[in-house]
């Protein structure tokens, strides 16, 4: 049976890194400003509702908090039942 696959993003962790290396919090509004992004944006990203990842997002991520695609997402297999799947086990 072939499992879901999920990709998590860690900017929450990456952030908390972050600020402590810099010594300041950092708001969603901080980090829009500083980063030009969006605030809705942010909070998807920090909230896992990404389900499409835009280039220009992530290099601007990556840039900001000096790290690399990999180092802010996470492949991992998910064994939660997708919702077809729990569908097909009601029946």
């Amino acid at each position: 049976m072939l499992l879901d696959m999920a990709i998590q993003n860690r900017l929450k962790v990456l952030l908390a890194e972050k600020e402590l290396r810099e010594g300041r919090k950092l708001t969603y509004r901080t980090v829009a400003k500083e980063t030009g992004l969006a605030i809705d944006t942010l909070t998807a990203y920090m909230t896992q509702r990404v389900n499409r990842f835009d280039k220009s997002t992530l290099e601007t991520l990556c840039s900001y908090l000096t790290c690399d695609v990999g180092d802010l997402l996470k492949y991992s297999p998910d064994d939660s039942p997708s919702p077809s799947k729990k569908k097909a086990a009601r029946k």
